[in-house]
C-alpha cells in the first residue's frame, strides 16, 4: 500500500467543518509508475485511518483543475531578429500540450494586447504565433505580468472558484521595459499570483544577441521582477545569451506544463465519513491507496 500523505493539512482544514457534519472531502491525484494519471480508483481502494480506526469512503468523483495558459511575447524592436526562433519555439510549446489546454496569446509592445483570445483551437493559436509583427516601441513586460494577475483576481471575484491552474509564459528580452505600474502594485500582483497558486515561466534573452553572462542578462528591470515571480510561484526562469535556444527551450516548457495539466485535470474528489465514536479534532490521519504500484498526493484545493 502507498501512503499518500501524512494528512496534516487535511486535518487542519477538516476540523473547521466538523461542527456541521461528520463527512468531509479531500482531493487526490494518483499516478502509475510511469507518471500517468489513474482515475478509476474505487472507494474500496482508498484506506483512511484515524488513530487505528477506519473511516467510510462515501464516494469518489472526478475532479478537474485544468491548466489555463497565457503566453505573453516581447514583440518590441529588439525581437525582430529573433522572430523565427520565437515562432518555432512557441509552435513546439503549443504542440506539446494536450488538446484541451486553453491558451491565450498576448504581445507586449507597444502595450499588452490580446492577439488570440482564450481558446483550445490549435489552428487559431498557431496562426497567432505566426502572425504577430515586431513593433517600434518598448515592450511592457511588467505590465503584462501585473495585468495577468489582475485578470486572475477578477476571475476569482466573479466566479468565486479556484478550479484551474493559471500559467503564464513570458518570452522576454532585456530591452528597456516601459512600465505603467508602481512598486506596490507590482508587489500586490506577485503576492496574488502566489496565493492563487499560479505558475510563471520566463525566458529572458539578451537584447544584443551576444554571449553575455547570466549575471549580465539578469541585471535588467525585467529580471529583477521576473526572477522573484518564478520563485514565488515555483515556476521556471531561464536567461539566454542567444535566441536560438528558444527553439528547444519553449517545447521543454510545454512538456512541463502538459505534465502539470494531466495531473491536475485528472484528480479525484473523495468524500469520507468519520465514525461516530470519534469526536473532537482529527488526529493521526493516514490515507493510502491499496492498489499496488501507484503513488499520489492529497490536497484540499486540487492546486499545485
Amino acid at each position: 500500500m502507498r501512503v499518500l500523505l501524512a494528512a496534516a493539512g487535511v486535518v487542519a482544514a477538516v476540523a473547521l467543518a466538523q461542527a456541521q457534519s461528520d463527512e468531509f472531502q479531500f482531493i487526490i491525484a494518483v499516478s502509475d509508475a510511469q507518471g500517468r494519471p489513474v482515475t478509476d480508483i474505487a472507494s474500496t481502494e482508498i484506506l483512511l485511518v484515524e488513530n487505528g480506526t477506519e473511516h467510510d469512503i462515501v464516494r469518489v468523483q472526478p475532479y478537474r483543475a485544468p491548466v489555463r495558459l497565457t503566453i505573453a511575447v516581447d514583440n518590441g524592436l529588439s525581437s525582430r531578429d529573433a522572430l523565427s526562433h520565437y515562432r518555432s519555439g512557441l509552435a513546439g510549446l503549443v504542440k506539446a500540450l494536450p488538446p484541451d489546454v486553453e491558451i491565450t496569446l498576448i504581445t507586449t509592445s507597444p502595450q499588452p494586447r490580446m492577439v488570440v483570445r482564450p481558446t483550445t483551437d490549435r489552428q487559431r493559436i498557431l496562426r497567432g504565433v505566426n502572425g504577430f509583427a515586431p513593433e517600434d516601441a518598448s515592450p511592457r513586460f511588467t505590465d503584462a505580468l501585473v495585468e495577468f494577475s489582475d485578470r486572475e483576481r477578477l476571475d476569482v471575484e466573479q466566479t468565486r472558484r479556484l478550479d484551474s491552474v493559471p500559467v503564464l509564459v513570458l518570452v522576454s528580452t532585456t530591452a528597456n521595459d516601459a512600465v505603467s505600474y508602481e512598486v506596490p502594485q507590482i508587489q500586490r500582483a506577485l503576492g496574488f499570483l502566489q496565493w492563487r497558486k499560479a505558475k510563471v515561466f520566463i525566458t529572458m534573452t539578451s537584447e544584443k544577441q551576444d554571449a553575455g553572462t547570466a549575471a549580465q542578462i539578469n541585471a535588467n528591470r525585467q529580471s529583477l521582477i521576473g526572477i522573484p515571480a518564478t520563485e514565488l510561484t515555483r515556476g521556471r526562469y531561464e536567461a539566454l545569451a542567444i535566441s536560438s535556444r528558444l527553439v528547444t527551450l519553449l517545447p521543454e516548457f510545454g512538456r512541463d506544463i502538459a505534465a502539470l495539466h494531466r495531473k491536475h485535470a485528472n484528480q479525484l474528489l473523495v468524500t469520507a465519513r468519520r465514525p461516530p465514536e470519534l469526536t473532537g479534532r482529527l488526529t493521526n490521519l493516514r490515507i493510502e491507496i491499496t492498489r499496488s504500484g501507484l503513488t499520489g498526493q492529497v490536497s484540499l484545493d486540487g492546486l499545485p
